[in-house]
């Protein structure tokens, strides 16, 4: 085959949270720019990460079948049954019920495969070996907190436990709610990204506690609509 896609091998997690019913990826490689790539996800749908040859197309159209009513392993089957390249995709879904499923093409970059839990599925190929997937399910599903903090610290597990074997360098977090996004008000609760660093995941994390600080503390009802007298008093 000509042309497989972006060879992203690397590990990552989908999660749902049942109380806030956020929906997010985080995912890390030894490549740059991951996040351009592998996560995708709708609020009220679900998220999907694609890696191995990635195929980005697979993203959308996996959403689109969520919303249209099929099951996560249904998914898998469908998209993969047209995929001329499926022994080389790798992904894990997960939808707005806390249904998940992973799949792994029997050509993946050893150690590669993927396992589900409750409202989750981590999956990696070229990795250390199955303790880092594992990891990752164990340590989101026994522990509390928002998704975005979840999803960050199970791949941080993952990553110490053995991660890429190749080596770091980005990741990526992204997290849904409708109405979400701040500041432009679009679905992105949580949208970051570490694209070239010598440790991304720590990075990551450091970004996300200064977004927390900046974005998420306030609440859209308490923002301040700038005025010209606001603007005088700041200027001065």
């Amino acid at each position: 085959m000509d042309n497989l896609g972006t060879l992203y091998n690397t590990f990552s997690i989908v999660g749902y949270d049942p109380i806030t019913n956020d929906l997010g990826v985080a995912v890390a490689t030894k490549y740059i720019a991951v996040g351009s790539s592998v996560p995708f996800a709708k609020p009220e749908v679900g998220s999907i990460a694609i890696q191995a040859y990635a195929n980005p197309e697979l993203g959308p159209e996996g959403l689109k079948l969520l919303e249209n009513g099929f099951s996560p392993n249904e998914i898998i089957e469908i998209l993969m049954k047209k995929d001329e390249g499926r022994d080389y995709r790798q992904f894990g879904i997960v939808d707005s019920k806390g249904h998940s499923a992973t799949y792994t093409g029997k050509k993946c970059e050893y150690w590669a495969g993927g396992m589900t839990g409750q409202y989750c599925a981590a999956q990696g190929n070229m990795l250390i070996g199955e303790s880092t997937v594992s990891a990752m399910i164990k340590y989101f599903v026994s522990h509390s907190g928002n998704l975005a903090d979840r999803l960050l610290d199970s791949l941080i597990e993952g990553e110490r436990i053995g991660g890429d074997k190749r080596g770091r360098q980005s990741c990526a977090l992204l997290v849904v709610r409708p109405n979400a996004g701040v500041p432009i008000y679009n679905n992105n609760l949580i949208d970051l990204r570490v694209d070239s660093h010598i440790s991304p995941c720590k990075r990551l994390k450091e970004i996300l506690e200064e977004y927390y600080d900046v974005q998420v503390i306030t609440q859209k009802e308490n923002f301040i609509t700038l005025n010209s007298e606001i603007i005088h008093d700041i200027q001065l």
